[in-house]
């Protein structure tokens, strides 16, 4: 028994001995005497290893580095001594992450590297060294978090705003668009919303519609408007409904928008644009892209209506109903060739007149059912290109007397009259032979939009 209780006394003297040198230590940084604490520690650890591998060897290691790496009167003596520091620090961090060491002892090694990466990053920003400066400036909020989640800096502040941001302008810049992300969600998430950090909010809606993320694009949407309401945040919404949603599912967001009366003239427009494209799509049926055009008729009718000074949107309708009539023509087309075949591939008439009355008779019945056909073509064809002129002429009659037009203005102008004497030739031999006097006032028309032909080129 006697020998253990020696044994026992001996440990608890080696351990006493042990913590009196790492007291030695902390005094002389206590003192400021940090070349002497260095000194200290290293004897301490060179007695007995393992206390540099614990969290206050780790801290202390820290502590003692950072004073050296920083006083400029013997930094030179000790040139690693700030990569020490960092890397004593992380061991720190990983060993007590409740910091109880740096609250007892100071958390200057915290600032030292703050400070430093944050000096860092703004000279290599200023340089557009932006992978240097990303990397200070990702240890700068590192760092800086830690400072003030723990309360060691003056500033009630939950982070550094300032690191932040530069740590997410530098990474965007340097291409980590992730990390940016992450930073630029924090602010936002923090409710900063200076005049400087709207190109933030901008940045989250532009990434969440590149990666099609719906619930982060409405949730960070819905902060933006509420954030900077003065501000068309609508042209995300739409830039993300184009990208990423299918035809049918933007003709139910449409017709959503209608019902609830949250459309605007902006909306409209882009909607008609965006059903517009959809008739074009590969392997659509004729069904499918007439109800796309019909679509983008009423969505540019309705941004007309918003403000009648939209020439754009009159014009749109009135392609519209262009492309509308060109269909039907066509069929009226296919029906005036299917005649002609029948004509040329009439066989001969029989010798008997009984047959022969009979053959006239299916032949005849055959051109009729043809001719009828063009017949019921006739009325929705003329109001088709009734509609059109009607519309392209509201789009042409708001720029014509402009003194000086800008390009689209000007592409409007050159493509209104083109259309308008196309349409009106059209309508001028429909009647010819007919109606001599209405032929004649269309031809009328024919000739004045074919004289300004080349005023808009």
């Amino acid at each position: 028994m006697k020998k253990i209780i020696g044994l026992l006394s001996f440990l608890t003297f080696v351990q006493m001995s042990f913590a009196q040198d790492l007291k030695k230590v902390t005094t002389n940084i206590l003192l400021g005497k940090f070349e002497a604490a260095k000194d200290e520690y290293d004897k301490a650890v060179a007695k007995k290893a393992s206390l540099g591998t614990t969290a206050e060897g780790y801290y202390l290691k820290a502590r003692i580095n950072g004073a050296l790496a920083k006083d400029a009167t013997v930094a030179s003596k000790y040139p690693n001594a700030y990569a020490d520091m960092r890397k004593a620090l992380d061991e720190y961090i990983k060993l007590e992450p409740n910091f109880s060491t740096a609250k007892d002892n100071g958390p200057d090694p915290f600032f030292d590297i703050y400070f430093k990466a944050f000096k860092e990053g703004v000279d290599a920003f200023n340089t557009k060294k932006w992978k240097e400066a990303a990397s200070s400036f990702d240890e700068a909020v590192k760092f800086s978090d830690i400072v003030f989640t723990q309360g060691w800096s003056s500033s009630k502040q939950k982070f550094d705003t300032t690191s932040l941001m530069y740590a997410g302008y530098a990474n965007q810049n340097a291409g980590n668009l992730d990390a940016s992300n992450v930073y630029y969600r924090r602010m936002v998430d923090a409710n900063i919303k200076t005049a400087d950090a709207m190109d933030i909010y901008r940045f989250l809606l532009m990434q969440f519609i590149s990666k099609k993320d719906q619930a982060n694009f409405e949730k960070y949407y819905a902060i933006s408007v509420a954030a900077y309401p003065s501000e068309n945040w609508f042209e995300y919404k739409l830039d993300y409904i184009e990208k990423n949603l299918s035809m049918d599912e933007k003709m139910k967001m449409y017709d959503k928008m209608v019902s609830d009366a949250s459309l605007n003239e902006n909306a409209a427009q882009m909607f008609g644009d965006m059903f517009m494209a959809g008739k074009t799509l590969e392997g659509l049926s004729n069904e499918t892209a007439e109800i796309y055009i019909l679509k983008a008729q009423d969505a540019y009718k309705k941004a007309f209506n918003f403000n009648n000074n939209n020439y754009a949107a009159a014009f749109n309708v009135g392609i519209s109903y262009y492309n509308q009539y060109t269909v039907l023509d066509d069929k009226y087309g296919e029906n005036i060739r299917a005649l002609q075949l029948l004509n040329s591939n009439r066989p001969a008439a029989p010798k008997d007149p009984k047959k022969k009355l009979l053959a006239d008779a299916q032949f005849k019945a055959q051109i009729d059912s043809v001719k009828k056909l063009n017949a019921l073509l006739d009325a929705p064809i003329k109001e088709k290109v009734d509609a059109a002129i009607e519309w392209i002429e509201k789009a042409f009659n708001n720029i014509k007397d402009k003194p000086k037009l800008e390009r689209t203005e000007k592409s409007v102008g050159a493509r209104s009259v083109d259309f308008l004497a196309t349409l009106y030739a059209f309508k001028r031999d429909k009647l010819k032979g007919k109606d001599q006097k209405a032929s004649d006032e269309f031809d009328a028309k024919y000739n004045y939009y074919d004289k300004l032909h080349d005023k808009y080129q």
